[in-house]
């Protein structure tokens, strides 16, 4: 499903990363996704390469190794919630391979906290969770780093604005479309459950996007 979504993204759509220009009028497209799990770079980046695109991988950098001393196939069965639980069992991308991919010119990263905690609590430490990951990237990495992605979409007022300060750009989930790169929070399509490589563009889907736009506006969210 991934390999022909991509396929049509690449045949039908021009796409962006974040601060790249967009064409006013034109629908285009920024593959983001979030956790660096090893899965990515197994199965999405070679595909990434396949169909000449690029993505903007959000890691949450507390759980990155340096390197696993895990077979690939044992890594690959790693879940979600074991992954975290224990970063040694391999579930993350490590650092070299965060490299490698960065510096293939097919992937971005972005921040996405130190430890992957929601940051809509006035409580949450925001220099930890929103600036640490940054500093990390960028030393450990050699990477800029423009982007933060909230893990789970969730901010409070204080967290927004600590991202704001370090960040040029702030992502979150929310289902709608954005006219540009200038707004206080990027929303995102949830693509995890596509129902066809081209379902996320069908024009019933867009009008839902574009009324959550509205919304969003409206709300100033």
């Amino acid at each position: 499903m991934l390999d022909a979504h991509f396929a049509h993204v690449a045949k039908t759509y021009p796409t962006v990363l974040p601060g790249d220009a967009v064409s006013p009028g034109r629908l285009q497209v920024c593959l983001t996704f979030d956790d660096a799990y090893f899965d990515f770079r197994a199965r999405v980046f070679p595909l990434l390469k396949r169909h000449g695109l690029r993505a903007l991988l959000a890691v949450p950098t507390s759980f990155i190794r340096e390197q696993v001393e895990v077979p690939e196939e044992k890594r690959l069965e790693v879940e979600s919630e074991d992954a975290f639980r224990d970063p040694d069992s391999g579930g993350f991308c490590t650092a070299p391979e965060l490299t490698e991919m960065a510096t293939s010119g097919q992937v971005v990263l972005a921040a996405h906290g130190m430890t992957h905690v929601r940051l809509d609590d006035d409580d949450a430490d925001l220099v930890r969770e929103v600036e640490s990951p940054q500093s990390f990237l960028r030393s450990r990495l050699r990477q800029r780093v423009d982007s933060f992605v909230f893990p789970y979409g969730r901010f409070s007022p204080l967290a927004l604005a600590a991202a704001r300060r370090h960040y040029r750009h702030v992502l979150r989930i929310g289902g709608a479309i954005n006219r540009g790169w200038d707004q206080d929070v990027l929303y995102r399509v949830d693509a995890d459950a596509m129902e066809t490589p081209s379902s996320l563009f069908a024009p019933g889907r867009l009008l839902r996007y574009r009324v959550r736009l509205l919304w969003n506006r409206l709300r100033s969210r």
